[in-house]
Order: structure tokens, then sequence, then C-alpha cells
């Protein structure tokens, strides 16, 4: 083998609201292993980057890895990679918070390393062309992106670095070679050794890798293959055997020129534009993929980011509270609520893949305790506001009262989106929809083991204890939602049809408008019964009082003749099973403290709601939330007009 540059950085990350078993899990078995064992060989130089979760933590509990990595950037071994602090996906904060998460990752490398970083690893390496010029102006000269990012731009040669600009700014972008990706931790040296050959017969002699630390320890199986086999360690005895020669990005900037000139178009790794499409035009992807020629590549595109808004309203909500509270935060001078706001920025709750934590419940609930927190170190002013909150070109009302703080969507049912109950800091109806994924419709199993691959290429069926939670629902799982049904409909039909039949109401456009402090929502429709379709008048008002809230019902029938229905309000609320308590017509939480009460109600009719989801792991089902339906019975005279009342309570 002739003379060969190896360029390689290693990115760890741990989420806002991950458990802290997890955070020293992850410490025990890659990151503290991963840079022992490094350490013992100078010559193999690496670029590091933590996220500002692990430095803290790491900074709290674990001071020697600290020492031991200012060891090796004295000593030149260690480059460290700048970023957002609190790992935030930078296009999709406002540029004011990019600056002040960008500046606490450097104020943190200055104070502890006394360095100040030039390279910067991108969250999730998600691209847009308008980072050149802002990365330019806030002190980098380079990241690393994935080799995809490249194919797009019709680049061929992955073997060093070229140069991007935006407003005349220019930065040094790196191509993440997805083949080392893959062989490394996971294949044999010979791989390896027969890959790096085949990079010096095409005329080059640079290998690039940037990847996660996790893969060294964490994920499923590398403990074990990694240090207990020994893979690290003769991996890096092959480096030095084979007098590989390491450098820093930075170095090799010094050494080489630039390869060329590039613009390079949105994108991510290339799952990442996998996991944000829909199921169907997953696989329509996949399968276009795998036929056309390798040339052809930079014509198929996947999803971008972004997408993953469209795709996931919840994620599409979380951002825009997090919008939101950007905004009110840059008018403070509060320093703690700013650094909430920073957290809460994290990226995982947004989006779902292999990685990806917006099925998880902790990680969401994180999020939202975040964002409420540093709202109830501001001041506000109780009422309701109309704003386009979640930017579709209609308004929605946002009610704050010093207990509550609610949004509601007209356009949506005249559905609330949000409660969050102020006394606790948690957004009362984080409730994830039950979506039918991609993993859900293709297993990937091949019939092979998984001895030696990438998390991205491990089989996996679906077990069969999943199988009875496998339904999904035609609707979002909002709140204040309402049905029309027949008089004699039990609960165990109900449970059966309800997420699959929301009705006429559901996700239909109400009318809204204010009347003193109380919010107004009206919509006619035609509902078909066991007796015929009957029209109905809905008018909903949603009133403000002192600790409570109070949901007004007034259900007029349209008809000439008698009816008689069962009706349902539906309610998800983000609590497990052993979290409430509840009556014919009551359902309590935290102890008492908050009451959902229901007069005159029949009953309360209670389901989970789980979903089954892809992890890093395996498959894992995951109750969301609970899903509560206030049931009346109703018999209503021509023209005759009914009042339901529901109340949601504070007790102090």
């Amino acid at each position: 083998m002739g003379k060969l540059k190896f360029l390689f950085g290693v990115h760890n990350h741990q989420p806002l609201g991950n458990f802290p078993e997890i955070y020293k899990l992850a410490f025990d078995q890659a990151y503290w292993p991963f840079l022992v064992t490094v350490s013992r060989f100078p010559s193999f130089k690496f670029a590091l980057h933590f996220s500002g979760f692990l430095w803290e933590f790491l900074e709290k509990q674990k001071p020697e890895a600290l020492e031991l990595i200012k060891k090796m950037v004295n000593s030149g071994q260690v480059e460290l990679l700048g970023g957002g602090f609190y790992e935030p996906i930078l296009t999709q904060i406002p540029e004011r918070d990019r600056f002040a998460q960008v500046s606490l990752m450097n104020d943190f490398l200055q104070e502890h390393f006394q360095v100040r970083p030039t390279g910067l690893w991108l969250a999730e390496r998600v691209w847009e062309p308008h980072l050149a010029s802002f990365l330019q102006r806030v002190g980098f000269s380079y990241t690393l992106l994935d080799e995809e990012h490249f194919h797009y731009a019709g680049v061929k040669n992955i073997h060093g670095y070229y140069v991007t600009e935006d407003e005349g700014l220019t930065l040094r972008v790196f191509p993440i070679d997805k083949t080392l990706r893959y062989l490394i931790p996971f294949r044999s040296f010979k791989e390896l050794e027969e890959y790096f050959q085949k990079i010096l017969d095409s005329g080059n002699d640079t290998a690039i890798i940037g990847d996660d630390g996790e893969k060294f320890g964490l994920w499923p199986g590398t403990k074990k293959w990694v240090y207990e086999e020994g893979w690290l360690e003769h991996f890096l005895e092959f480096i030095e055997d084979r007098q590989i020669e390491m450098l820093t990005f930075s170095e090799y900037l010094h050494q080489r020129p630039a390869l060329g000139r590039v613009y390079l178009p949105p994108a991510s790794y290339e799952e990442m534009m996998e996991w944000v499409l829909p199921p169907a035009e997953q696989k329509e992807f996949i399968q276009l993929k795998s036929n056309f020629p390798a040339k052809a590549r930079r014509f198929l595109r996947g999803g971008q980011f972004r997408d993953f808004s469209l795709k996931y309203y919840e994620s599409h909500h979380l951002r825009c509270r997090q919008l939101q509270v950007s905004a009110e935060v840059s008018q403070s001078d509060n320093l703690e609520a700013r650094k909430e706001l920073y957290q809460a920025q994290c990226n995982d709750a947004y989006w779902h893949g292999v990685f990806g934590g917006l099925y998880l419940p902790h990680l969401r609930r994180a999020v939202y305790q975040k964002l409420i927190s540093a709202e109830l170190k501001l001041p506000f002013l109780s009422g309701w506001e109309k704003i386009d909150f979640d930017l579709d070109g209609q308004d929605e009302f946002i009610l704050k009262t010093p207990a509550f703080f609610v949004w509601v969507k007209p356009s949506s049912g005249g559905a609330i989106t949000e409660i969050d109950y102020r006394y606790q800091g948690i957004n009362l109806t984080d409730v994830l929809t039950r979506r039918q994924e991609f993993y859900h419709l293709y297993p990937t199993s091949d019939g092979e083991n998984n001895q030696g691959k990438s998390i991205h290429e491990l089989t996996r069926v679906l077990p069969m204890e999943a199988q009875p939670w496998l339904f999904f629902d035609n609707y979002c799982r909002l709140s204040f939602l309402e049905r029309f049904l027949p008089i004699d409909t039990t609960r165990d039909q109900y449970a059966q049809i309800y997420h699959q039949q929301p009705g006429n109401f559901i996700e239909q456009d109400f009318s809204a408008w204010i009347e003193e402090d109380t919010l107004v929502l009206e919509r006619q429709a035609t509902v078909n019964l066991v007796s015929g379709s009957h029209l109905f008048n809905l008018r909903k008002r949603i009133r403000p009082g002192q600790n409570s809230l109070l949901f007004v019902y007034e259900i007029e029938n349209l008809e000439n003749r008698e009816v008689e229905l069962t009706f349902t309000s539906e309610w998800n609320l983000a609590f497990f099973e052993n979290e409430y308590r509840f009556g014919q017509s009551w359902v309590e939480f935290f102890n008492g403290q908050l009451i959902l009460e229901t007069p005159e109600a029949e009953a309360i009719w209670d389901f989970p709601v789980k979903t089954v989801s892809q992890s890093e792991k395996d498959f894992e089902i995951i109750t969301q939330g609970i899903s509560f339906h206030p049931v009346w019975r109703l018999r209503l005279v021509p023209g005759e007009r009914k009042i339901i009342l529901t109340m949601l309570s504070h007790r102090s």
C-alpha cells in the first residue's frame, strides 16, 4: 500500500431528556474506553466533538475525561470541533440562536482547553446553502458533510475537500466517505485495506470519515467486538503498521489545496433523506436507487430535513413552539430562560428514523418542559391572542392564564393542539398520533445474522407481541374532538372504530371568534346515524376561570324529527397507565392536583395510545398517552339545544 492520508472525526452526543443511566452507560462503554485506547497511540490524530450536554456531564461527573482530552489537545493528537452547543439543527432555529449556540460551544472550548475551533460539526449533517456565509462570519473555516451532499452536486471525487460560498463568503467542506462509515468498526481489516488500496489505485491519497462515537461500544454488539475482542486496538496497530499518515482536518487544509468549488443542495446523510419520506415514497425511492446506474445518483434525491415538519404534525408544532419561545426570550435579558430555550433546540425530539426521538415521550416532554420553564420566567398578559402560530396561512388562537396556556386550531376541527399546565410545567396534550411507518410494511430481515454490520444494515422483524398494537389513526390525535354515534354504541365497539372513523367534525373547518373572554367555535354538519342523516349545529366554547378552563358544547338538532345519539368528546393526555384515577365523570392527575370533570357523562372511556417504533436496538412498544372519551347519551327533539360541560381545574 502506498502512502495514504487519513482524516478521522468522532462525534459524541446524548439528547436532552435521556436517562442519566444512559449517559453513564455511554461513557463507560464507548466514550471513555475509546479515549483511553487511542491515547496510547499518539500518532493517531483525530477530530473530536462532544455536544454540550455531554461536555456538561463530563465537567460535573467525569473530570478525568476532560483532563485526558486536554492532554491530547495539547500534544496535537486531538483537534476539537465546534458546533451548536446543545446540538440543534442550525437551519431550524433563528439566526440569533444559531450565533448563541456556536458561541456557547466556542466559549466552553476556550475556557477548558484554551482553543477556539476552526472546524464545526453540523448536527445530523443537515446542510442548507446559506450556512456557508453564516459559518464563515462566525469564524469557521470548514465543516464535514456526507458524501451524499456531494453526489447531488455532481461531485465524483470525495477524497479531499472543496470550497463553497454564499454571499461571497467561502467555507471548506469535507466529504464523509459512506463506505468507511459502514466498514469502521464493523468489517475486517482485510476489507478496510482493500478499500484504502482502491482509493490509492484511483489516483487519490486521502480517506475521510466522521461518524458517531457511540458505534465504538454503545451500538448493539459493538462493546464486545470493539473492546473485548480488541477491534479498536488492532485497528490502531493496523494504521501504524501500514504507515498511514493521520492528519487533523486543519493540518490537511494547510497542506493541500481544494479539489474545486461546489454548490451543495439541502441534504443530510443518505439514510436520513429516506426516513423523512412517507412509506410508499420511501419504498419507491429505494427501488429507484437499486435499479438506476451509479452515475445517475445525483438525479435521485430523497427528502430534506424540513420535510419532517410535513410528515409529523407533532414535529412541526414543537418547532413552532420553539420559535415562539425564542421570540419571547429575545425580548428578555433572563439568561436562565435563554439557556433553557437553547437546550430545547436539541434536535433529537424533532424527527424519527433508526435514531431520532420523536417517538420517545421522555425526549419530547423534556423539550416541552424546557420551553415552558423558560416561559415561566417571562412576564405575560392574560387573555386570548389571534395569530398564525403554525405558519399554515390560517389563524390559531392562544389563551394565556396563570394556570394554563392553550392553543386552539379552528381549521382542524376547532381542536386544542396544546395545553400547558403551568403548575407542573408540562404539556398535557403531548400525545403522538399512531402512523404507519415504512418498517411496519416492509420488514428489513434478509435471513442473515447481524454479525459485523453497521446499525443501518441490521436486520429487523416485527415481533409477535407488537401485532396487537399495529393500529393507526385516520386523524391527528389532538383534543377537544367530538363524534356523533348511534345511541347503542358500546365501549368495545367504540374502541374498534373511533380511530378510523373521525366523522364530520374532527379535522373540519370551524368558524371562530372571541366574545368577551370566551373563544367560540361553530360548525354545521350532517351525521349518518342508524335512523338516517341528521343535520346538527355544534358550537364549542372555551372560557378561562380562576385556575380552571371551562369547555362548553352546545348541540342543536336542526332536523324536524327527534334523534337519539351517543356523543363523545376526545381528550388525548400525556399520561401513562398508572398516573391517573377516575370515576364515572371525572379523572384525577398528580394526586388530585389536576382534575378533568364531565358532569352528566354516563362514563369516561379510557384507551392507551401505544406505538410500535423502530430504534437502534430493536422495535419498541411505547405508551404515548391515554385517550379519554367522556360519553353522553342524548335524545334531542326538533330544534332542541343541549348544553354539555367539561372542566379542567387546578386544585391547590
